[in-house]
């Protein structure tokens, strides 16, 4: 993300970054249906689907942060709250 983290441009992120999670879910399930249910574990090993689910929460939780501080913070409102 860019310098300026904002709420809008967090949860952009967070749901880029579930999309990439969701897609690479589907191709692993497919693969395992398929009858390659240890392909479909390497893939997902491979290609990070943890770590794209951890980067989602972490991201999340910032986003939960800056709404906090924002509330805290009536000042900040408008950098936490501006287009990302």
């Amino acid at each position: 993300m860019a310098a300026g983290l904002t709420i809008t441009g967090g949860l952009r992120e967070v749901s880029a970054r579930l999309d990439r999670a969701a897609a690479l879910g589907r191709a692993a399930l497919a693969c395992a249906e398929g009858g390659a249910e240890e392909e479909a574990v390497r893939i997902t090993h491979e290609l990070d689907l943890d770590q794209l689910i951890g980067e989602a929460a972490t991201l999340l939780a910032a986003v939960s942060l800056l709404q906090r501080m924002a509330r805290e913070h009536p000042d900040w409102a408008g950098v936490a709250a501006a287009p990302g």
